[in-house]
């Protein structure tokens, strides 16, 4: 018998660690959305994300210096995208949506200039399609900053249509000075509609859509899966026109950041 070398095992790849950064300012936004900005040094390499990439910050106990040592434990993250970032002055803006209690929430509520944060990233993103021509964006309070991140991105003569869904009419807010038309605001509590289920309706309403127009779905898990089952069943949305995320799902506090509802 021959003696067989087996090969040897992949090595798992290692994430470089977070970069520490301070809060330099702070604004509300509106009643439920804080916009924070964030500097440092280490931002200078963060880089440049696709757009609605993401990033995952790491929330330090409150008045506790950050752990910068390798060996160190990570304090609690959450994802979010980077709204802003800006290389030549190493800033970085990032807006919370406020969702009652949680770990983020609850931050992004009693934040102060100086305090300190560990970020990492940034990654993923939605790959724009070359010469498209109009693109339908459907999006929830989370992924309204990669909704202007997507619009900002788009050719100049692409034409957007964007389905905002919202606490009330007090979060309406610019999401862009690029966007030459009026968003559909989607407000939940007047009817105190289940998050997406306004959506859903306003998806379904859409007179048909050439077959070339893009789609980009992003909002509470469950119903971006009941968006995306209509789109491709009902409006015979091709799957290459389609890109989906679930940004959050109710009930989970720390939900994946890699659901594409492909399942």
């Amino acid at each position: 018998m021959t003696e067989q070398n087996n090969p040897p095992a992949p090595t798992k790849k290692r994430r470089p660690p977070p970069r520490p950064a301070v809060v330099e300012h702070i604004e509300r936004a509106t009643p439920g959305v804080v916009r924070v900005t964030f500097t440092g040094d280490d931002l200078a390499s963060f880089g440049q994300t696709k757009p609605g990439g993401h990033m995952k910050l790491f929330f330090p106990p409150a008045g506790q210096p950050v752990d910068l040592a390798p060996d160190a434990p990570r304090p609690p993250s959450r994802t979010f995208t980077p709204r802003r970032y800006d290389v030549a002055r190493a800033r970085l803006e990032v807006e919370f949506a406020l969702h009652g209690e949680g770990l983020a929430s609850n931050w992004a509520v009693g934040a102060r200039v100086g305090d300190s944060m560990l970020l990492s990233g940034p990654g993923g993103g939605y790959p724009v399609p070359e010469g498209v021509r109009h693109i339908v964006i459907v999006a929830d309070d989370t992924a309204i900053p990669a909704a202007g991140m997507i619009i900002e991105a788009l050719p100049r003569d692409c034409e957007a249509t964007l389905l905002l869904e919202i606490s009330d009419i007090g979060d309406e807010r610019e999401i862009s000075p690029l966007i030459a038309n009026r968003p559909t605001w989607l407000h939940r509590a007047p009817v105190g509609a289940r998050p997406g289920t306004l959506l859903e309706v306003a998806v379904g309403a859409l007179p048909p859509q050439a077959a070339d127009t893009a789609w980009w779905v992003a909002c509470e898990a469950a119903a971006m899966r009941r968006i995306r089952d209509r789109l491709l069943k009902e409006r015979g949305v091709a799957p290459a026109r389609l890109h989906t995320r679930g940004y959050w799902k109710a009930g989970d506090q720390n939900y994946p950041d890699h659901d594409y509802g492909a399942d």
